[in-house]
């Protein structure tokens, strides 16, 4: 005799339905969290991965180095927060020698008021005195701003562009910052995106600075820190 198996068409019916139920919940989940996946870039395409930073471990990796305020892992998100004490906003660093490059980070607003991820430009680079540029992040709005020069008391930073956004307090979102030439442009899904453009930007960078501000442990969490070497696309002239 041989065994054979009767399929219920009904059951087949309502677990295909499960299974679709279930996928939709879980693209809402990541539409409401504000998480995506990769955002492509519009300045280039991405070429070799650089970084890839998941925050998996217990301690913060010794790669991530603070200047000020306070670092700390936990539930696999690096969580940053400025500390009074130190007069000065939080700030850390990651050593990556870039020039043109995309980076992508996820980030909570855990009760810090604003972040800034930017560069500096690389010794030699340039005759000036302190950072290169930044994208400065609060929860309602976002702008890219040329630091001045602080070694001329003259020299005033400016602000090339600004949007407006609406990051939730306890939500994850995902934001893509690209540089290239004498171009950048900051995009994140469902927001305003913004570009500048100043001749200085075209210059080398050592690596990512990010700055925290808030009141002692108002935290802002970083993950899933992302960074590719930023080529032509095809096309380009």
């Amino acid at each position: 005799m041989k065994n054979t198996m009767r399929l219920n068409p009904k059951s087949l019916v309502n677990s295909f339905t499960s299974l679709l139920t279930l996928a939709g919940l879980a693209i809402a989940l990541t539409v409401a969290s504000g998480v995506a996946a990769d955002l492509e870039p519009t300045l280039g395409k991405k070429g070799t991965l650089l970084l890839e930073e998941k925050f998996d471990g217990t301690e913060v990796p010794k790669t991530w180095r603070a200047n000020t305020g306070k670092l700390r892992v936990a539930d696999g998100a690096l969580h940053a927060s400025e500390k009074k004490s130190d007069s000065h906003i939080g700030a850390f660093r990651y050593a990556l020698p870039v020039q043109d490059c995309a980076v992508q980070i996820d980030f909570r607003f855990d009760g810090g008021r604003t972040f800034n991820l930017g560069f500096d430009p690389a010794p030699g680079e340039l005759k000036k005195k302190g950072h290169l540029f930044s994208l400065t992040v609060t929860a309602s709005q976002w702008g890219i701003m040329e630091h001045n020069d602080k070694a001329d008391p003259n020299s005033k930073g400016k602000k090339h562009a600004s949007g407006k956004v609406n990051f939730e307090k306890g939500k994850w979102y995902t934001l893509l910052l690209e540089t290239k030439g004498e171009e950048v442009v900051v995009q994140s899904a469902g927001q305003e995106t913004i570009r500048a453009s100043a001749k200085d930007f075209r210059v080398k960078k050592p690596g990512l600075v990010f700055r925290v501000g808030g009141d002692d442990d108002q935290e802002i969490s970083f993950d899933n820190v992302k960074v590719w070497e930023l080529k032509r696309a095809a096309g380009d002239s």
